[in-house]
């Protein structure tokens, strides 16, 4: 890749990092159901037992230093406005979008996470940390994913974007969808049923119905081609 922008989903320029060991900390002064399918979702690792209390304590310490967390008096971490908004949507998720955009050996995760009207959406770096951005609305997210998608695929041939949803009424059936562009420029999509070998089947897509394709799997979790 000669240009990393051409690999960063984004919809939004105002954004907030915090690191996967952050992110960690924060799920882990809630626990729910919720925020263990966010942490396992979007492939958070816990530090070694070994070396959690030094990892703590430089999370911590470095979110107090960017104000993202306060020390109250009777000893506790309190979690700043920012911080206590990121996490309380990550341990009350509904519904997990896990994007995955790959050329060749590159690839760039994000991961779209709902709770009831909330949406943030995550974008891994390089450094294994996340730019999140809050979405206006579920609503939205179908147009702002498939913005990123479309502009992702237009960009090169032999590039694929592999999208997965999960909802918490049922984790442990993910719902996948695939888009590609194939060496003579032709746009394809992978949907359900899978075949004998467990492969999607592929259909032509008309670049107008990427929209529809993720509309259908956002708001129905439905894995089809788009209706011609």
């Amino acid at each position: 890749m000669t240009e990393q922008t051409t690999m960063t989903p984004s919809v939004d320029e105002s954004q907030t990092t915090y690191t996967a060991y952050e992110i960690d900390f924060m799920l882990d002064l809630r626990t729910t159901d919720a925020g263990e399918i966010t942490r396992e979702q979007i492939g958070l690792r816990r530090a070694p037992e070994e070396a959690r209390e030094y990892v703590t304590a430089a999370v911590t310490s470095g979110l107090h230093a960017r104000g993202k967390v306060a020390y109250s008096e009777d000893g506790q971490w309190l979690l700043g406005e920012e911080a206590q908004i990121i996490a309380t949507a990550l341990t009350a998720a509904d519904r997990w979008l896990g994007i995955a955009l790959a050329q060749g050996d590159a690839m760039r995760m994000a991961f779209i996470v709902k709770a009831n009207q909330a949406v943030l959406m995550l974008t891994q770096d390089d450094l294994d940390s996340f730019a999140i951005t809050a979405l206006p609305d579920p609503s939205q997210v179908p147009v702002a994913i498939a913005g990123v998608c479309s502009a992702f695929l237009a960009e090169g041939k032999e590039r694929t974007v592999s999208l997965r949803r999960t909802d918490a009424s049922a984790p442990q059936d993910a719902v996948p969808l695939m888009f590609h562009v194939e060496e003579g420029g032709s746009w394809k999509v992978g949907h359900l049923p899978l075949d004998d070998d467990g492969v999607l089947t592929v259909s032509d897509l008309d670049r107008d119905g990427l929209e529809a394709a993720i509309a259908a799997l956002w708001e129905q979790g439905a894995s089809q081609a788009p209706a011609v």
